[in-house]
C-alpha cells in the first residue's frame, strides 16, 4: 500500500485521490473498490515492470485463494476504468503467460505539497465550470424537429407506496422524442383521458420503443397490490397483463416492443425478482419467465441489448450501503455480471439508465443530496463525462431516435430540455400547467399523469397517540421548524411562502426572503433567528420581524446545517474529493474550520457541547471537539433511509413509516407509531415540541391521491 503521507498520485491524464480513493479526470471523479483501489496501488508502486500473477496472489489478494477467472476480471475492470477515451493511453499491458505491466510514469504527492495541488484541482473545476454548456432558448417548433430528427428517498422504498408518492412529487418526467418551439413562450396543452379508472393511483408510464403501447403501474384498490396495465395508443384500450401476489413495475421493453421486463416487490418478505413477459399479436402474455433475483428494496432501472444479449440495471447495496447504486451489465445467457460505474459514497448512486437507439452510449442520472446529475458514458462505462447538473430532481433522461439529443423533464422548473451531446449545447422551454407530475412524449405524443400525491403538515402527539392534520392542499408543504410557540414550515406555490401554526391557529406570513429553492434549516430559541440554506448560501431570518438579517456565499455545497450556539453554525459541506465534512461557521467574523474529518450526512448539538452526526452509513455517533474524541451511540444500519433530531439526552427517529425515542442514557427506544398508523403515507420530515410530561410532533407527511393518466394534445 502507498505511503500514509502520500495524498496524490498523478498518472497519463489522471489523479488519485488516496484520502477518498477515487480518480479523476477531466472533472469526473469515479470512487474505486477496495480491490480496485489495491490492485491500482501496487501497479503505481512497480511501474514498467511484469507482475506476475503469483505476485499479484501474494501482495494483492494476500495470499488467498483466488482463481485465474478472478484475476482477469479483477484487471479488465480497471482497464475499463482507466480508459476514459478512445484514444486514451493503454495504461495495463497484458504479457501472454508473464503476467501485466503497468506502463507510464508515476508522480507521487506528498503531504507538504497538498494545498498547492487542491488550488490546482480548483482552478480546473473553474475552467471547467467556465466552459459550461450554453443555455439558450429552443427556438424552432416541435413539428419541424420531427422531420429533422427520428427521435426517484430519499429514495427508498420502505413501502412501495412511500417510493411511488415521493417519486410523483420529487422526480418527475421522462421524455423521448427531440422537439423545438418557435417562441420561448410556455407549451400549453388540453388533456384526453387514457385511464379507464376514477379512484386509482397510475404510476411508471413505460412507452414501447415501437411507440404503440404504455405500460402503467396501477394500484387495485381493492387488494393495495400495484398491477401492470398496458394502454393501446391507438384504440386506447386498457388491458391487465401483470398481476401478480406481490406489487409489480414495468422497468424496461426489449427493443422489439414484443417483451416487457417487471420487477416483483414485497419489502416485508424480502422478495425481489425481475421477470420477462413476451406478448401475442393480441397483446395477450405467451409466456412469463423469471430473469433475476435483485435483492432490493427500491425499483430499478434497466435497458436490454439484444445485439450483445445482455442487460444493464442499476443494482443496489453498492459498497454495502443499501440506498447506493451502481450500474451494472449482465449476460442474458450466463449470468455473469461486470460493474459498468462507480459512484460516489457521498451520492445515492445511478438512476433511470437510458441506451441510446444505435447501442453506442448509455446516459443516467446520478442522484445526490439536493441535486441531480446526468452523465453519459460507453455501455462498458468508459467515456463517462457529466454533461449536466441541477438542483431539481430528474426522474430520467431518454434519447432522441438519431442517438444524438438527450430530452428530461424537470417538474421544480415546470421545463422540458434537450441537449445535443455533439454540439454541447442545452435547450430549454416551459410548460404552462403544474397539474402533470410525469410527462412522457412517445412519437408525436404527449403523455402525462396527474399528481398523485402531496406533502401534508399533521400533529402527532404522545400523551392522546392522535393525528391531527393541519394542511389538506395539493400544494406540498415542507421543512417543519419548531419553537416554543408552535411552528413554522414552508410552502412552494410558485415562490417560497413561510407559514406559522400557533395556539391553533395556520397564518400565511409575509417573507422577506429571496431565495430560489429551500434546503432546509434550523431554528435558534435564544434569539428567534432560522438558519436556512440552499445550495451553497445560508441566510439568517428572523420571522417575528420579516427581517433577513444576513448572508453567507459558501464556496462548497451544503449538506446539512445546525446551531452550534449564538455566533456558530455546524455545517456538513461537500469537498472536491467527494468527502462531506463537518465544519464550523463563525458568524462574526465568517471564519469556516474543519472540527470533524470523517463523512457525515447529518448533524446536531447534543449536551455539553458535543455534537452527534450521522455516517454515509446511517450509524450515529458523539463528537468530543475538546478531546477529538468519538463514540458510536446507535446502529440504523438496516435502514436505507432515516431521518433524526437530538433532543434532551434522546434521539428522535423515523425511517418513514414509524417514529421513534432513543434515550442515549437507558439505550432504549419506545416507539410512538408504526407503518400501521397512517395510510398509504411516508414520514418525510418532522421536528419536536417537548412539553413536561410529552412530546408533539410536526410531521411532513407524503399521501398518495387517485389520478388519471391523460394523451395531451398540443395547443396551436
Amino acid at each position: 500500500m502507498l505511503d500514509a503521507n502520500i495524498t496524490q498520485v498523478k498518472f497519463a491524464d489522471w489523479l488519485l485521490l488516496t484520502r477518498s480513493c477515487s480518480l479523476v479526470s477531466d472533472g469526473t471523479t469515479q470512487e474505486l473498490t477496495p480491490l480496485n483501489y489495491k490492485i491500482l496501488c501496487y501497479f503505481v508502486l512497480n511501474p514498467n515492470r511484469i507482475v506476475s500473477r503469483d505476485e499479484f496472489i501474494s501482495s494483492v489478494w494476500e495470499n488467498h485463494y483466488v482463481d485465474d477467472n478472478a484475476i482477469n476480471k479483477a484487471i479488465s475492470d480497471l482497464r475499463r476504468i482507466l480508459k476514459s477515451s478512445d484514444s486514451a493511453q493503454i495504461l495495463i499491458k497484458t504479457h501472454y503467460k508473464k503476467g501485466y505491466s503497468f506502463v507510464g510514469d508515476v508522480e507521487f504527492v506528498r503531504e507538504t505539497k497538498l494545498e498547492d495541488e487542491d488550488k490546482r484541482f480548483n482552478q480546473v473545476l473553474e475552467e471547467n465550470a467556465q466552459q459550461d454548456h450554453h443555455i439558450e432558448p429552443i427556438l424552432t417548433s416541435y413539428e419541424q424537429e420531427k422531420s429533422s430528427s427520428a427521435q426517484i428517498k430519499l429514495f427508498k422504498i420502505f413501502s412501495i407506496k412511500f417510493f411511488l408518492s415521493i417519486l410523483a412529487i420529487l422526480v418527475f418526467g421522462s421524455v423521448a422524442s427531440y422537439w423545438f418551439i418557435k417562441e420561448p413562450s410556455p407549451i400549453k396543452f388540453e388533456s384526453k383521458k387514457l385511464s379507464i379508472s376514477d379512484d386509482s393511483i397510475y404510476f411508471f408510464l413505460s412507452p414501447s420503443p415501437s411507440n404503440e403501447k404504455l405500460a402503467v403501474t396501477k394500484e387495485n384498490v381493492k387488494t393495495g397490490i400495484d398491477e401492470i396495465f398496458l394502454i393501446d395508443l391507438d384504440t386506447h384500450k386498457n388491458t391487465k397483463i401483470i398481476s401478480e401476489q406481490h406489487d409489480s413495475y414495468p422497468i424496461g421493453w426489449a427493443s422489439n416492443s414484443n417483451s416487457i421486463y417487471y420487477q416483483i416487490i414485497n419489502n416485508a418478505l424480502k422478495i425481489c425478482e425481475i421477470w420477462r413477459a413476451d406478448f401475442k399479436v393480441s397483446n395477450e402474455i405467451s409466456l412469463k419467465e423469471k430473469v433475476l433475483d435483485c435483492d432490493s428494496q427500491y425499483i430499478l432501472s434497466m435497458v436490454t441489448d439484444e445485439q450483445h444479449n445482455r442487460m444493464i440495471y442499476t443494482k443496489f447495496g453498492y459498497r454495502n450501503v443499501p440506498s447506493l447504486s451502481a450500474l451494472v451489465a449482465r449476460d442474458l445467457e450466463t449470468g455473469e455480471e461486470f460493474q459498468v460505474t462507480s459512484p460516489n459514497i457521498d451520492s445515492y448512486g445511478e438512476r433511470f439508465v437510458s441506451l441510446s437507439p444505435n447501442k453506442e452510449k448509455i446516459a443516467f442520472v446520478r442522484m445526490q443530496t439536493g441535486n441531480s446529475q446526468i452523465h453519459i458514458a460507453n455501455p462498458d462505462g468508459s467515456m463517462q463525462r457529466k454533461i449536466h447538473e441541477s438542483n431539481a430532481r430528474i426522474n430520467r433522461v431518454e434519447w432522441s431516435n438519431n442517438s444524438q439529443v438527450l430530452l428530461w423533464y424537470e417538474a421544480k422548473s415546470q421545463q422540458l430540455f434537450s441537449y445535443d451531446t455533439n454540439l454541447s449545447s442545452l435547450k430549454k422551454t416551459a410548460v404552462s400547467s403544474n397539474n402533470y407530475s410525469n410527462i412522457v412524449v412517445s412519437s408525436d405524443m404527449f403523455i402525462a399523469t396527474t399528481k398523485s400525491s402531496d406533502a401534508d403538515i399533521y400533529i402527532y402527539s404522545s400523551d392522546t397517540k392522535t393525528f391531527e392534520q393541519v394542511t389538506d392542499t395539493r400544494i406540498n408543504e415542507f421543512s417543519p421548524i419548531s419553537s416554543e410557540k408552535g411552528f413554522y414550515f414552508f410552502t412552494d406555490n410558485e415562490g417560497l411562502m413561510l407559514n406559522s401554526y400557533w395556539n391553533g391557529e395556520l397564518s400565511v406570513l409575509p417573507s422577506a426572503l429571496n431565495m430560489d429553492s429551500l434546503v432546509g434549516g434550523d431554528f435558534n430559541k435564544s434569539d428567534r433567528r432560522m438558519a436556512l440554506y440552499q445550495r451553497n448560501k445560508v441566510v439568517l431570518y428572523k420571522p417575528e420581524d420579516n427581517e433577513v438579517v444576513d448572508s453567507f456565499e459558501i464556496e462548497n455545497r451544503i449538506v446539512h446545517l445546525a446551531w452550534l450556539n449564538k455566533t456558530k453554525l455546524l455545517l456538513i459541506l461537500e469537498g472536491n474529493q467527494s468527502e462531506q465534512h463537518i465544519w464550523t461557521l463563525d458568524l462574526e467574523n465568517e471564519k469556516l474550520q474543519k472540527i470533524i474529518h470523517n463523512d457525515a450526512r447529518r448533524v446536531f448539538k447534543s449536551s455539553a457541547n458535543k455534537i452527534i452526526y450521522q455516517d454515509f452509513y446511517n450509524n450515529l455517533h458523539l463528537f468530543d471537539p475538546t478531546e477529538g474524541t468519538s463514540q458510536l451511540l446507535l446502529s440504523l444500519k438496516g435502514h436505507p433511509y432515516i431521518n433524526w433530531r437530538y433532543m434532551d439526552n434522546n434521539i428522535y427517529y423515523t425511517t418513514g413509516n414509524d417514529l421513534v425515542k432513543y434515550s442515549i442514557e437507558t439505550q432504549k427506544e419506545t416507539v410512538f407509531f408504526d407503518g400501521n398508523s397512517v395510510d398509504d403515507s411516508f414520514v418525510f420530515e418532522f421536528s419536536v415540541i417537548k412539553n413536561q410530561d410529552f412530546e408533539k410532533f410536526i410531521l411532513q407527511i407524503h399521501r398518495l391521491r387517485s389520478n388519471e393518466v391523460v394523451l395531451l394534445e398540443r395547443l396551436k
